[in-house]
């Protein structure tokens, strides 16, 4: 091999490592029991209104993947006030991974509630996302480009708060339209009375 064609194959795998590196310096690890629990987004950096999955590894003292078919994890997802309730899936590819899709709407601060028993053992472990833990989620708009278009949620507020107004128009105009169609039949009535009264005058006259 060409030894520039080595050079780059050199730099190319110390790149792979040092990603890899990276995506795993942004799980926090947990010890809970006799096992490892490594926690974190499954995609990091994490983009709001991108789909995701909430990530936790698996493995005994020495750093080996822990399997248990009978085994089973859950995830309780919060947000603020808000929170839901996820089942921890195997992954089919990776032992000892378990994963919960999600598609995190808003960026800000995620915390991740995991239970749940592996080999009998109970599970118990809570993670928030912080520079030392997981990464939090990141407008996604601060990475698009060309152009950066509104999100889902951006165009859900902007909708929830035009709606009002809209709604308020509407009320206007029916109260407008009432109020004209109320003119428009007195007019008529006012109309109807001058023309039956008005020949009956003039007979009287005569």
């Amino acid at each position: 091999m060409p030894q520039h064609r080595r050079r780059y194959l050199v730099i190319a795998v110390g790149a792979i490592v040092l990603m890899r590196s990276a995506a795993v310096s942004t799980h926090e690890r947990q010890v809970v029991g006799q096992y490892r629990l490594t926690i974190g987004w499954g995609d990091e950096p994490a983009f709001s209104g991108l789909k995701n999955a909430v990530e936790v590894d698996v493995s005994d003292a020495a750093g080996a993947p822990v399997t248990d078919p009978e085994g089973s994890l859950a995830v309780e997802v919060s947000f603020g006030d808000e929170r839901t309730s996820l089942a921890l899936v195997r992954s089919g590819q990776q032992p000892g991974r378990f994963r919960a899709w999600l598609v995190p709407t808003r960026p800000g601060t995620y915390s991740f509630h995991i239970t749940g028993k592996i080999k009998g053992q109970t599970i118990d472990a809570s993670s928030t996302c912080s520079d030392k833990t997981f990464a939090c989620v990141t407008d996604v708009s601060d990475v698009q480009f060309p152009a950066k278009d509104p999100s889902t949620a951006q165009l859900a507020d902007r909708l929830s708060r035009t709606l009002p107004r809209v709604e308020g128009a509407t009320d206007a105009a029916a109260t407008a339209r009432n109020v004209a169609f109320g003119a428009i039949a007195v007019a008529v009535l006012a109309l109807a009375v001058t023309i039956t009264l008005g020949p009956r005058k003039g007979s009287k006259g005569a």
